[in-house]
């Protein structure tokens, strides 16, 4: 929890093949979805497909690519290109279930668009009338969902974990889950406050765990706060190659401040 916060989008470099066998019996099992006969001749079920109720965002990266993702889920529930804007600027990004309670943003890896899954993300969604909309029906495999307080991300941890002060683009931002349970599964958690009131904190409450800093959730306010999950995705694992990591390795032994 020390150190220097970095935001970073993990890009996938190996690939997976669960989402290319839609045959098996064992798979279809295993799958979030169940589908229907394909009357078309093509092999790619689309229109039967039915959705249950929890969704596992793992199962988006498994699909590796644009094909993939058309066989699982159905070319129709997909909108291959569209921009979203965010404070860290303007990305491109796939849509599955566009415009839907169960919208999942897909970013692509660099120079691997449409041909390797980077991330999968799913976020609080606002109507009309600028109500927030906290979706369940996708879930991480370790539990996390949308709309979930802090203290039971904390209980799915099994320990308190450091995330950026709040207030600013980045904040409410995991930056190290410190050796929980939840470390190591290429998660990215943000949590927001949707009281209206700042959770009954006063202003100087609110103050100490605000801007770009970074806050133990062990924090009186922040506990007294609770906020909730409004931004969680999962990404790919990277796989190095010893000769990259040798040359990331020295790179950063280059940019270190000499002693």
């Amino acid at each position: 929890m020390k150190g220097s916060f970095l935001c970073i989008i993990t890009f996938v470099i190996f690939g997976l093949t669960a989402c290319n066998s839609s045959d098996s019996r064992q798979e279809a099992k295993k799958d979030s979805i169940q589908t229907g006969k394909d009357s078309s001749g093509t092999g790619n079920v689309v229109s039967q497909k039915k959705i249950e109720k929890s969704l596992y965002l793992e199962d988006v990266l498994t699909c590796i690519n644009l094909e993939g993702l058309e066989k699982k889920y159905g070319k129709e529930n997909i909108k291959k290109e569209s921009k979203i804007e965010s404070g860290e600027g303007v990305f491109e990004v796939t849509k599955l279930f566009p415009d839907t309670e169960k919208e999942v943003l897909i970013y692509w890896k660099i120079n691997e668009k449409f041909r390797q899954i980077a991330d999968a993300m799913v976020m609080v969604k606002y109507g009309r009338d600028e109500k927030e909309s906290f979706s369940k029906e996708w879930v991480s495999k370790s539990g996390i969902h949308l709309g979930m307080k802090l203290s039971e991300v904390v209980a799915l941890n099994q320990k308190a974990f450091t995330i950026t002060g709040l207030g600013w683009d980045l904040g409410g931002s995991v930056v190290s889950w410190e050796g929980g349970k939840l470390a190591n599964q290429n998660l990215h958690v943000r949590f927001n406050d949707f009281s209206g009131n700042n959770g009954g904190l006063t202003e100087e409450e609110y103050k100490q765990i605000s801007g770009e800093l970074e806050f133990d959730v062990s924090h009186p306010s922040l506990k007294k706060l609770n906020p909730v999950v409004d931004q969680l995705s999962v990404s790919a694992k990277i796989t190095l190659d010893p000769t990259t990591g040798k040359k990331m390795g020295a790179e950063v032994e280059r940019k270190q401040i000499k002693r």
